[in-house]
């Protein structure tokens, strides 16, 4: 059942589960456990910590899908309120829907961002526990 035969023969097979983690090492960040201090790396400088620019409250009035609540729903809320005032001519709002997508792409890169700090933490700590084990076997 999970595989099925096109016309011309060949076979195509079903996507895997989404619970399969494919990459398990040691080395690869979970997504809401750092390990890291926030400021570590960061001397005489304080990394601002992200807020979201509403609160749950008000994203659930504003009939905000689970999906879409994150750092970039005030500009989802935005284009939705100029959609709806600008309907069925909707091209005036193409500022609004750049803003959005620009807003969620700096969004994407600063998570990436984050997740490659992590990951290269976990790897530096590895690697000092190795050699302080292989100092201590010397």
């Amino acid at each position: 059942m999970g595989a099925s035969v096109s016309a011309a023969g060949s076979h195509s097979t079903a996507p895997p589960p989404s619970n399969i983690v494919f990459n398990s090492s040691p080395t690869t960040p979970k997504e809401d456990k750092y390990s890291a201090e926030p400021n570590y790396g960061f001397e005489g400088k304080q990394r601002k910590e992200r807020v979201p620019p509403m609160t749950l409250a008000e994203m659930a009035s504003a009939k905000i899908e689970p999906k879409y609540r994150d750092f970039c729903v005030h500009k989802l809320t935005a284009l939705k309120k100029c959609n709806k005032d600008n309907f069925p001519w909707t091209m005036p709002c193409a500022n609004a829907r750049h803003a959005l997508f620009e807003c969620q792409y700096e969004d994407y890169l600063i998570r990436m961002k984050e997740y490659e700090r992590e990951r290269r933490l976990l790897h530096r700590k590895q690697r000092k526990e190795a050699a302080l084990k292989k100092k201590e076997h010397c």
